[in-house]
């Protein structure tokens, strides 16, 4: 099926060792950069990337693709699993996310789609979960504007552990 720029082809992948030269790239885009506390180096994109890969840490990365290309990684998580997160947002039975669009991809209104996408994802791979929540900082505009327009409402502000202040989005399993 033909996909134009209006309506593009969102697909998630299962984030793979051979994706970790993309990521650094990523990392190291200063827009990245600013919000996603991680080093822009092979080596410790592998330390902490590997063990989730390989089922050792409860998060599960995907790579989302644009029309087949890669365009950012998301990654999902039950709040329950990470206690201190858990405490410091105040949802229950929720499916936290990250994300971040790639350079290439970002300014395009794609992250709105991959988002909207990707709640619902985290969702179905977390079906006791009753709400999928996304913590933007407070800061970051352009990431907050993307989650409301994928349809997440704000619930208020938290303080997450080793991260700025935030906001809370929420996509109940219902919208």
């Amino acid at each position: 099926m033909s996909r134009d720029a209006a309506s593009p082809a969102i697909a998630f992948r299962p984030l793979a060792e051979d994706d970790f030269d993309q990521l650094v790239t990523w990392f190291g885009e200063p827009e990245i950069a600013t919000w996603w506390n991680q080093a822009a180096e092979y080596d410790a994109v592998r330390a902490k990337y590997q063990p989730r890969i390989e089922g050792r840490e409860p998060t599960e990365m995907w790579i989302v693709e644009i029309n087949g290309e890669p365009a950012g990684l998301f990654q999902c998580y039950r709040h329950d699993d990470y206690n201190e997160t858990d405490a410091a947002v105040g949802v229950p039975d929720a499916v936290g996310i990250d994300y971040l669009i790639g350079g290439a991809h970002r300014g395009r209104g794609l992250g709105r789609l991959a988002l909207a996408a990707f709640g619902r994802h985290a969702l179905q791979r977390f079906p006791d979960a009753q709400v999928c929540v996304a913590t933007p900082a407070i800061a970051n505009g352009a990431s907050r504007a993307a989650v409301e327009r994928a349809g997440f409402t704000y619930r208020g502000t938290c303080q997450p552990p080793d991260e700025p202040p935030a906001a809370i989005y929420g996509l109940d399993r219902t919208d």
